[in-house]
């Protein structure tokens, strides 16, 4: 019983572990597309010749279009780390639950599993034939026959 429960609870830490570490590199690189998004946008636009009126329209056009797929993306990575988080925190809370839920139904059902994964590796490496209620009975029978 405590060894099917310590490994469900080590295996979903272990996925937790690596959903925090997913959620933490989308927050990075959503931070660092928030930062080329500032930087493009504060970024002097140029004028041509010596009037300080005078806007390149198609280099303005091309400025406002990076700037279009820079912010695409940010909020494309932002909703993946919005994602993310949320699953950590949900699986979070299913490990903390899991984990107040000493001597209820959990431990008992795992208890179960492992009296039949016991049962099914005696079976599995064929040594049911030396651990069978027969054979032990006869073995006691004789210790105590003599």
């Amino acid at each position: 019983m405590i060894f099917l429960y310590t490994f469900l609870l080590i295996l979903l830490a272990a996925v937790k572990f690596l959903c925090q570490r997913r959620a933490a590199y989308l927050a990075w690189r959503s931070s660092r597309a928030t930062l080329g998004v500032e930087k493009l946008l504060h970024e002097p636009q140029f004028r041509e010749g010596n009037s300080s009126k005078v806007i390149n329209q198609a280099k303005a056009a091309q400025r406002q279009y990076l700037l279009g797929l820079l912010v695409q993306k940010k909020e494309r990575l932002a909703a993946k780390h919005f994602v993310w988080q949320n699953l950590c925190d949900k699986l979070g809370r299913a490990i903390d639950r899991l984990r107040h839920w000493k001597g209820k139904k959990l431990p008992y059902t795992l208890g179960a599993l492992d009296v039949w994964l016991f049962l099914y590796l005696i079976d599995y490496f064929g040594v049911s034939a030396y651990v069978s209620p027969r054979h032990l009975v006869q073995l006691v029978s004789t210790w105590l026959g003599e």
